[in-house]
């Protein structure tokens, strides 16, 4: 049996580029610029102790400060005027509450002497009917209280089981029609969102990122005042439409929902009614022809 010769290869000869790497750790053309600027006579890198490079950290630094400070002050002119605006806008928003308040009562007023200076029981009645189903005066009497609020916004698994989209778990304007709908067809007489009188004209919208009733801006929770029947009107709701679209929102979208029955519920006067269109009455001066009836007219 023979054997080979041994040869002279190295033992490193696998690792040729490692050992390239560490006997010429720098790159060809590196070492060039530094042989160049060598033969120059100025040193073969340039320093970090450099002038320039320490007016230029020094002034970075600067600069970042000043932005910071700008940023996390709380007397810069920009929060002033926020916090100006902000006042601002909470005082004309009170006013705006007392002159409704005080609509509303002397509107109630209004529609009180009306009754008496028509002085025929039944004028006077049939007025008051009127008022009622227009909702020119307030009406008290029971019926149950609808709150709705957006899902908690601390938890994060509620925006996970909504996938992730966070107006899942937001009150719409949608959601708001729909249950005044479902409480009319309940059989409601009067309904009210946060104290601001529902009629055959409201309207439920979204204004950015509020939600308003008939250009007034609603605040959260949104409470919703239904007066009815006590026997049939809350039983008739939740065994409705109304009942399984809430369900719907509590368990589906997270958003927290809670009523309650009461005897004695306040609904307060609508602000703003006008008229739009009259009718003349029969004043037994004339009798019309069988077969016609009065025009309408605008007013």
């Amino acid at each position: 049996m023979t054997r080979s010769a041994p040869t002279d290869r190295p033992p490193d000869a696998s690792m040729t580029l490692l050992t390239s790497m560490l006997q010429r750790p720098l790159d060809p053309s590196y070492a060039a610029a530094a042989d160049r600027r060598e033969a120059q006579g100025r040193p073969r890198s340039t320093s970090l102790r450099s002038p320039l490079l320490i007016i230029a950290t020094v002034l970075i630094g600067l600069v970042v400060g000043v932005a910071s400070y700008n940023l996390t002050t709380a007397n810069k002119p920009r929060s002033q005027a926020r916090a100006e605006l902000i006042g601002q806008i909470q005082d004309r928003r009170s006013e705006v509450d007392a002159m409704t308040a005080q609509a509303t009562t002397l509107q109630g007023q209004l529609t009180d002497l009306e009754g008496e200076q028509l002085g025929n029981d039944a004028l006077a009645n049939r007025t008051r009917e009127l008022a009622t189903q227009v909702g020119a005066v307030p009406l008290h009497g029971p019926g149950f209280t609808l709150t709705l609020d957006d899902a908690p916004t601390s938890g994060s698994d509620a925006a996970a089981e909504n996938g992730g989209q966070a107006d899942q778990g937001k009150v719409l304007a949608k959601d708001l029609q729909y249950v005044t709908n479902a409480l009319w067809e309940s059989g409601a007489e009067a309904v009210s969102i946060n104290g601001k009188r529902l009629t055959a004209t409201s309207a439920i919208r979204f204004a950015g990122s509020a939600l308003v009733v008939d250009y007034r801006p609603l605040t959260r929770p949104y409470v919703v005042t239904a007066l009815g029947d006590p026997k049939r009107f809350p039983a008739a709701f939740a065994d409705g439409a109304g009942g399984t679209y809430l369900s719907t929102l509590r368990n589906t979208f997270g958003i927290r929902v809670d009523t309650k029955v009461s005897d004695d519920l306040t609904v307060p006067a609508a602000v703003g009614l006008t008229t739009r269109y009259a009718r003349s009455g029969d004043t037994g001066e004339s009798t019309p022809s069988p077969g016609t009836t009065p025009s309408p007219t605008a007013s």
